[in-house]
């Protein structure tokens, strides 16, 4: 009843979404990663962390799949990434975060890809492939930290 038209609308709307998405990573000139507390994407009740970096500067998401996330934006200091977390539902609530850096230069990251990853964090695994959804949050958060700035 329909299915092939709205499936045709769906990609009308999701193909220009990513296109679009995937142009705004590449002009923003940072580099973008994923964290997991395990090393598959997608894991209800697993932590994970987006981030974009550019030099010792951050902005991202903390979010569990299938729930809302909270943007931060931050900066490395010493082995910590020092974080201002946002919350997502009163953006005017704000609070201080950190996250322990792997000393090491370089990590492996989760995937069968064996790429090294620039940095790590500790307790999470680096996960290759960030999704449209996780692209989204980025540009979401973007909006978010420049707007409480």
């Amino acid at each position: 009843m329909g299915t092939a038209a709205q499936a045709q609308t769906v990609d009308s709307y999701t193909f220009p979404d990513a296109l679009a998405v995937a142009q705004t990573a590449a002009e923003s000139g940072g580099e973008r990663y994923l964290f997991g507390q395990v090393p598959r994407p997608d894991q209800i009740g697993q932590g994970y962390v987006v981030l974009e970096r550019t030099g010792d500067r951050v902005y991202g998401a903390l979010y569990y799949p299938s729930s809302s996330f909270d943007c931060f934006e931050g900066q490395v200091q010493g082995t910590e990434l020092a974080m201002t977390v946002i919350n997502s539902y009163d953006q005017s609530d704000t609070y201080p975060y950190s996250l322990a850096m792997v000393e090491d230069s370089a990590v492996a990251s989760s995937d069968a890809s064996g790429e090294l990853v620039p940095f790590g964090l500790d307790g999470f695994h680096a996960i290759d492939n960030l999704s449209e959804n996780d692209h989204r949050m980025l540009e979401m958060c973007r909006g978010v930290v420049s707007s409480v700035q």
